[in-house]
């Protein structure tokens, strides 16, 4: 069975998504700078391994999950390549792993975590559900039948994913570090929106 390595594990999303897969009972470990974040203790009660960045920490029989905070040039990506080892994004991951689900993608320029919290805290009382929220917080119920995930607009990410249904809180110009106009951000939503296999409920 092939070991999970989440290059930049201590972020929000990527330890959600590292937490789901340790639940689902698949080897994960991880990498990341050595300072404290919040979202390292739900790894650590679950005794998942967090090492320091180091291209030593990639080996054969890995799967490198990379953050998308991380350029093709970070060492840890840059090696897997070069040995020729999965290297898969984030959000692309993601939007492989929620195939097979009844997926429900909470997405918006604001309002995402919290919005994603509810519905899985509902979902769950209701059906067995994973659920990937971007404060950190990730369940892999074996048995899920729903998957819950937050779906972020940023450089288009939520392009990966196809899900069942998407409910999107509000569309409104943010990152403009990416976004060119009010437009463009439409465009974005929009996009996204076609993808969805079912319905999209959407606040405006």
């Amino acid at each position: 069975m092939t070991t999970y390595h989440f290059v930049g594990i201590k972020g929000a999303g990527m330890s959600a998504l590292a937490q789901i897969m340790f639940d689902k009972g698949f080897c994960v470990q991880g990498s990341d700078v050595e300072k404290y974040f919040f979202t390292q203790k739900a790894l650590e009660d679950n005794g998942i391994t967090i090492l320091p960045f180091s291209e030593d920490n990639i080996k054969e029989g890995l799967t490198v999950i990379a953050g998308n905070a991380f350029k093709d040039d970070h060492p840890e990506i840059k090696k897997a390549m070069d040995m020729d080892l999965p290297v898969i994004r984030y959000h692309k991951f993601l939007g492989q792993l929620i195939e097979g689900y009844t997926s429900v993608a909470i997405t918006g320029s604001h309002g995402k975590t919290s919005t994603t919290g509810l519905l899985s805290h509902v979902l769950e009382a209701l059906r067995p559900t994973s659920f990937l929220i971007g404060d950190g917080t990730g369940k892999g119920n074996p048995n899920a039948e729903y998957f819950a995930l937050e779906a972020c607009e940023y450089q288009r990410h939520f392009l990966a994913y196809s899900p069942t249904y998407a409910i999107m809180t509000n569309i409104d110009w943010d990152h403009p570090d990416y976004f060119k106009s009010e437009d463009d951000v439409f465009n974005a939503f929009e996009s996204f929106g076609k993808q969805v296999k079912k319905a999209v409920i959407c606040f405006r």
